[in-house]
């Protein structure tokens, strides 16, 4: 932990939240918060780098989702043991939001979600299109509460990749999921999203479930790519308020 109060900068003003995810992101990969270290207290944190205890714990919230932190009752927060390399890396490079990673991010997604989307259209059963079905209702719930409608996304892309009936598939779309998790919440400030992510959402639950393969592909493809287009303004955007 030595050293640590050095790196840690006072944060400006747009998406407090993810600046902060960020920062501590760089924390562990610069080795000053090292696995097993216990990091300092909200309120401690929250003087470092500037910004009120809830914004703290939201982006204490997650990274303790994807596993880099573990909130122990009564006892503090302390870095995780990273569970794999694989995990490790892609948490690590996921954390660290920019124009390079939206694309490699994109190009994965394009290459894995879309042809796992084409196979639960394939196999999937009436469980998992029930499950799908259910989730989908869930998001057009609750699509004024930005964490629900979030959690929720993530799962239906989750029951997607259980429906493909394979367990690489699963695990691949879960890893995506965390790293998708840490990003999108900041494109729910443009109008259109939620709209557009249910309309989206609805294509790929109705393609599977009529069983068709190409249009499953290809509605999954248009979410992906619209997504991305989506995130793409919010990077604009932030580049210009920080000019």
């Amino acid at each position: 932990m030595a050293g640590s109060e050095d790196l840690i900068k006072r944060v400006g003003r747009t998406s407090l939240t993810q600046e902060v995810v960020n920062q501590m992101a760089e924390l562990i990969m610069k080795g000053a918060w090292k696995p097993g270290d216990q990091i300092p207290s909200e309120k401690e944190l929250a003087a470092r780098f500037g910004v009120g205890r809830s914004t703290i714990r939201e982006a204490l919230q997650s990274l303790v989702v994807i596993g880099v932190l573990d909130t122990r009752y009564g006892g503090g927060t302390f870095v995780q043991e990273p569970t794999s390399q694989l995990l490790s890396g892609a948490f690590r490079w996921g954390l660290l939001l920019s124009h390079r990673n939206l694309s490699d991010l994109t190009e994965v997604r394009l290459n894995v979600e879309v042809e796992c989307t084409g196979l639960a259209a394939e196999r999937r059963d009436e469980k998992d299109l029930e499950n799908l079905m259910i989730t989908f209702e869930h998001m057009k719930t609750y699509q004024e509460d930005e964490a629900r409608f979030m959690e929720y996304d993530n799962l239906f892309h989750r029951q997607m990749a259980e429906s493909s009936k394979n367990l690489i598939y699963v695990n691949l779309v879960s890893t995506i999921q965390s790293i998708v998790r840490l990003w999108y919440p900041s494109t729910f400030s443009i109008s259109e999203t939620k709209a557009s992510t249910l309309e989206e959402h609805r294509l790929i639950v109705e393609a599977i479930r009529s069983g068709n393969i190409n249009e499953a592909r290809m509605f999954m493809r248009h979410h992906i790519m619209s997504a991305a287009e989506r995130l793409n303004q919010v990077l604009v955007n932030r580049e210009i308020s920080s000019d």
